[in-house]
């Protein structure tokens, strides 16, 4: 019995050392990179805005992917775009896919740690430094709907617990544990979701798998979450910003947001982030 209970301690205590040790090895390692896969339809919004994010960070802390729906030369990222992609269409498993493609990508380089999914309209509210520092390689960043449409899910519902069923923003930060799951079994969870609202896929597939408690959450969050959007309170109905006041873009800088959406191409009174990565 004493030397069961001394087997599990130990085993317990090799776990935790190497958790901790691929911890500092990301946190402290020069290879470490981030991602950065956009999902859009012909153009990034704002690229200069993108590319002043970029100026002067040593290419080896990142890597670029891009998905399109409609090819359209892009000024500064083009290089980026994958060769192949397929056909989208909104709200519908086709999305998930492409979002697949996007990781499949991304996971041949070893040292992508963290793989953030980012639409077209989306801007970042952080300089690089701050995200690549402030992101744990033992964590997924997701945030949720308030409530799981069910009702959505029945196919799903055949093949997993009501219990399993989430509703998460599609706009996600992954590990590489998770994403390394997620890419390795579309084959299954890809069937389950076919005739469900893209939104639910990834996140109940890792909650499926019991990794509830590995996924940092934050609950239909507009300033809170990694990816600011702008719901109204029933969550029916997204704001998309064709001008932004000072005050509510120095809120967005100095909260936790990494980034935000939806700033359509022709936003104004962007000078306040300009300024800020200009400085």
């Amino acid at each position: 019995m004493i030397i069961s209970i001394i087997l599990i301690l130990f085993i317990l205590l090799i776990f935790y050392i190497s958790k901790k040790i691929i911890y500092e090895f990301y946190e402290n390692s020069n290879n470490k990179k981030i991602a950065f896969m956009f999902l859009i339809y012909d153009e990034i919004n704002h690229e200069d805005i993108w590319k002043l994010f970029f100026k002067n960070i040593d290419s080896n802390k990142y890597n670029i992917y891009i998905h399109y729906k409609n090819y359209k030369k892009s000024e500064y990222f083009d290089k980026y775009k994958l060769k192949n992609i397929i056909p989208t269409a909104w709200y519908h498993i086709s999305l998930v896919k492409a979002h697949n493609l996007l990781l499949k990508e991304a996971l041949k380089d070893p040292d992508n740690a963290h793989f953030i999914l980012l639409s077209n309209s989306c801007l970042p509210f952080k300089n690089f430094m701050h995200i690549y520092n402030n992101l744990n390689p033992d964590y997924s960043y997701y945030n949720m709907f308030n409530y799981p449409h069910y009702e959505r899910c029945q196919n799903a519902l055949k093949y997993i617990s009501i219990n399993h069923i989430r509703k998460a923003h599609q706009w996600s930060i992954l590990n590489r544990k998770h994403t390394s799951l997620i890419v390795n079994n579309d084959f299954i969870y890809i069937d389950w979701f076919i005739n469900c609202p893209d939104e639910h896929s990834h996140i109940s597939y890792l909650v499926y798998k019991n990794l509830d408690n590995e996924l940092i959450k934050t609950q239909s969050a507009k300033y809170d979450a990694k990816t600011f959007t702008n719901w109204n309170n029933e969550g029916t109905q997204l704001h998309n910003y064709d001008i932004i006041s000072d005050e509510e873009l120095l809120l967005l800088i100095n909260s936790p947001c990494f980034f935000g959406r939806k700033f359509t191409k022709n936003c104004k009174n962007l000078n306040l982030l300009y300024n800020f990565f200009n400085s």
